[in-house]
């Protein structure tokens, strides 16, 4: 580590904004397995093993269908609205106790929704459809829990609903309904998830409709290094109308693409260690962070799944610097360029960047 190399706690000090955070992938392990025990569950037979089922070992670099295969651990049935609330909040005082000052916390609504329900359901993709009312409570818990975690710690939140690629639509549709209902106004964005080899273009629809609504649109694409790739990435700008890409690594495919990225300013939400160990990069001194910000795109570090990936925000700034070299220009360029593509009003975008640009010094 060199001398101008920023220390992890001095990146912990700083306020960041995580725009690529999922709720599933951020819950507390010990919380986890609370739940399982009050309520009976069989699926691990203790706390090492939920611990191995949830999570990605240090080193270890599992696939992407290895990564995703780390949620089939936490199909287990957590409790009523209550507890998906304590989760939500969690997630929020995690971040918070990091230096994050703006946080958007993505999650599936049926995915919550299923969790709260005796005798639990299958999580497969031809399973039954849960109702509007259903997946309402859960997101309803969701926002109560975050909103009044990110009061109390005097940071701010931001929602973004994240419809499934392995599921149907029918089974998608009551999360992208929620738009219409009281919990909608509180939803910022809508987001696409999951095995990238699966079509896309049956989900534009509700992407349109979101659009209208004047929500913004991520969609997860150039992740997965058996899928689209490049293509991906151009699909989710042209035919779901993208204000930010979750991922986007392999974006980096084609020059014309990267060219059109940084002209649009289209966000890439890039995050370093899940992005190695879903084998989207094949090492981290091959990421494409350093060369995408020197192309003019406007890329941000961001930490996909914090409990997954057994990471955090100022883990993953301090690992662009040391095994991704990025210096501590484009460190604060990352930061500043996730405050610009937050999902927020003008003037509260406006604010955070003022905030951040106070706070990073333009110099190490």
């Amino acid at each position: 580590m060199s001398a101008r190399t920023p220390s992890l706690a001095l990146l912990r000090a700083l306020p960041k904004v995580d725009l690529h955070r999922h709720l599933e992938g951020a819950f507390r392990i010990e919380t986890l397995w609370d739940f399982h025990c009050r309520n009976r569950q069989r699926l691990h037979a203790s706390f090492a093993a939920l611990q191995a089922a949830c999570t990605v070992p240090p080193g270890q670099r599992p696939g992407f269908r290895g990564f995703l295969a780390r949620f089939s651990g936490l199909r287990f049935r957590y409790g009523g609205p209550d507890a998906i609330e304590r989760l939500a909040a969690e997630a929020v005082a995690d971040a918070a106790a990091d230096g994050v000052a703006h946080l958007e916390l993505r999650f599936s609504p049926p995915f919550a929704a299923r969790r709260m329900k005796e005798p639990l359901p299958p999580d497969t993709a031809g399973s039954a459809v849960d109702t509007l009312a259903e997946v309402e409570l859960a997101a309803d818990a969701v926002v109560r829990g975050a909103r009044r975690e990110a009061a109390r710690l005097g940071i701010s939140v931001a929602f973004v609903v994240t419809l499934n690629r392995n599921y149907s639509l029918a089974v998608n549709r009551p999360a992208v309904q929620l738009l219409m209902r009281p919990v909608g106004a509180a939803l910022s964005g809508l987001d696409l998830a999951g095995d990238e080899t699966l079509p896309a273009r049956f989900f534009a629809d509700f992407f349109r409709q979101w659009k209208a609504a004047g929500r913004g649109i991520t969609i997860h694409a150039g992740e997965d290094a058996r899928a689209g790739g490049a293509d991906n990435v151009r699909q989710a700008l042209t035919q779901f109308g993208a204000d930010r890409i979750g991922h986007g690594v392999r974006a980096w495919e084609d020059g014309r693409l990267v060219a059109a990225l940084a002209n649009k300013r289209v966000t890439l939400e890039l995050c370093p260690t899940s992005n190695v160990q879903t084998r989207a990069c094949p090492s981290f001194r091959a990421h494409p962070l350093k060369a995408l910000l020197a192309a003019g795109v406007p890329a941000t570090i961001n930490t996909d799944d914090p409990a997954t990936s057994r990471t955090t925000l100022s883990r993953e700034y301090l690992r662009a610097a040391v095994n991704c070299g990025l210096g501590w220009s484009a460190l604060r360029s990352c930061a500043l360029h996730a405050a610009h593509a937050a999902f927020l009003s003008p003037a509260a975008r406006d604010a955070l960047a003022e905030r951040l640009s106070a706070a990073w010094p333009v110099t190490l």
